[in-house]
């Protein structure tokens, strides 16, 4: 995943009523372009078109096959497409969740447009959306799978540390450049760095690396 801002809003959809409702919401409300295409239409898009726009999956419409197709097409592309997930069951099982490569967002039935468009906010800008229980058991998930292996040896630098321990306590890229005085866009070079010395797409997948790591690691 690209640590820029993403300036692009792709609602991966077949045209319906629904869909151009929710666009037209979405064009006043976030600051990002927004448009439709098909699964078909993402394979003329180039690796920098991929890596600066969120693609919106409709969960509700979704189906097993329309699953298959667009996770075939995405095996093909040079970048992993970063993905936000809408109108997701309440009750959802991180199973259902571990086919998408590149998870940022999930958004629940439940939840209403002004906390959709809140949250594409956050993730415009480098945040992750997930509630905390969701994040709990992606976490627990995320253990379970490398217990087998032995943990890395990543040489981090002391900034890089601190960092890191403020994203795992939750903190926002806007948080943590508050908090050591420095702006923004050098959290975000710094972010970058980390997820290639750590071999992690996206924040998520650090934030998982971090906490399955032992604390010690990352102190000073």
């Amino acid at each position: 995943m690209s640590i820029k801002p993403y300036s692009r809003l792709a609602l991966v959809s077949d045209e319906s009523i629904q869909a151009s409702i929710l666009k037209e919401y979405l064009i006043r409300h976030v600051k990002m372009t927004v448009n439709s295409i098909s699964i078909d239409e993402m394979k003329a898009l180039s690796s920098g078109e991929i890596e600066e726009t969120l693609f919106l999956l409709d969960s509700a419409s979704a189906t097993k096959k329309s699953n298959e197709h667009y996770l075939n097409t995405i095996a093909e592309m040079e970048v992993i497409p970063s993905e936000v997930l809408i109108n997701v069951p309440n009750d959802v099982q991180v199973e259902a969740l571990k086919i998408w490569p590149n998870l940022v967002g999930v958004f629940y039935t439940s939840d209403s447009l002004e906390i959709l468009s809140e949250g594409l906010t956050k993730i415009q800008n480098g945040e992750l959306w997930f509630s905390r229980k969701l994040c709990q058991a992606l976490i627990s998930e995320y253990r379970s799978t490398q217990t087998s292996f032995p943990k890395m040896t990543v040489e981090l630098t002391a900034r890089e540390k601190e960092i890191m321990q403020l994203l795992v306590s939750g903190a926002s890229n806007s948080q943590i450049a508050e908090s050591l005085f420095v702006s923004e866009n050098t959290v975000k070079t710094h972010l970058h760095n980390v997820f290639k010395k750590i071999k992690v797409k996206n924040r998520l997948q650090a934030f998982m690396w971090a906490k399955n790591h032992t604390l010690n690691s990352l102190s000073s």
